[in-house]
């Protein structure tokens, strides 16, 4: 049994990889070969200890992310089981790599919703998921321009300062969420906002919205409007998402949620929705992910050859 901590994770899980192997286990979740269950939460005292299971047949492993947060912070672990030995080969720190996946995952979907060149995209939220949300974009779309907005404009401005240097590319942090989004094409937002950060009115004729932070019903980043009049709304797992996601209820109450697309499903279809032009992707995270992010980190480290 392997334990690999989080330096080992950040070596082994480059962001390219992790979006292609994302893809393969959303195929194959489509054509039922993997599962993932929704997220469990145990609450007691303060403390959440939180479950998220998955079983993948292509690459041979079960497990689960499991972590726990309370009061002297929060503490995240991915369990990987040989699913053909029944055996556990791999406890792996997973603060990193739940970083790292859950910037990958909208990346995966924008590649295929926010085509073309010269993309405007704006970051809502400069946090410390925020990171991986722009390097993801990075690796799929030809951007033109990269704003960052954040609730605290000081917040924005260092985090501007610091990719700018990082990426080489600028980085305008902006303190006016409207004027953020003029003309943006592709928007990923990464708060934990309780209130919409933006409405449809301050979106162009063309967007691709990737809502990849709020995962409680109370929390909402985009106003309903933003879903309701686009025309697809990909929801990574429908089942946790209409128990997790302010705007997925929301928008599953109207007449307007047949436009909901589970993306196992969009994935398996994905040139069916070639001409939509106001698309939402909404992600909350799934345990498949997990699986599929520890499974890279062991085959880089050389790891899975010596499981057998």
């Amino acid at each position: 049994m392997f334990y690999i901590n989080e330096k080992e994770v950040e070596e082994n899980l480059p962001m390219g990889e992790t979006i292609e192997e994302l893809e393969k286990s959303f195929v194959e979740y489509g054509k039922g070969e993997a599962q993932s269950s929704p997220r469990e939460r145990n609450i007691q005292d303060g403390v959440v200890f939180n479950t998220m299971p998955a079983i993948s047949k292509r690459l041979g492993l079960a497990g689960m992310k499991t972590y726990i947060a309370g009061p002297n912070g929060a503490h995240f672990v991915v369990l990987l089981f040989d699913s053909n030995m029944s055996r556990l080969i791999a406890v792996i720190e997973a603060n990193k790599l739940g970083q790292i996946r859950t910037g990958a995952l909208p990346a995966m979907v924008t590649r295929h919703l926010a085509n073309g060149k010269g993309h405007v995209f704006t970051l809502i939220g400069s946090g410390f998921q925020a990171e991986t949300q722009l390097k993801g974009i990075l690796e799929v779309a030809d951007l033109s321009e990269i704003r960052v907005y954040s609730r605290t404009f000081e917040h924005a401005r260092n985090f501007a300062q610091k990719y700018s240097r990082e990426t080489g590319m600028e980085i305008r942090p902006f303190e006016d969420v409207g004027k953020a989004l003029k003309d943006a094409t592709i928007v990923n937002s990464m708060t934990d906002s309780n209130n919409a950060i933006f409405s449809r009115s301050q979106l162009g004729d063309r967007y691709h919205v990737n809502l990849a932070g709020g995962n409680l019903p109370m929390r909402q980043e985009a106003a309903d409007d933003v879903l309701a009049e686009s025309d697809l709304v990909v929801v990574e797992h429908l089942q946790q998402a209409l128990i997790e996601s302010g705007e997925i209820i929301h928008l599953s109450k109207t007449e307007k949620s047949g436009k909901m697309v589970e993306l196992k499903d969009f994935i398996l279809k994905k040139e069916d929705y070639a001409d939509a032009g106001r698309t939402v992707f909404k992600s909350m995270g799934i345990g498949l992910e997990d699986i599929a992010a520890g499974y890279i980190v062991l085959k880089n480290m050389g790891l899975m050859e010596k499981i057998g």
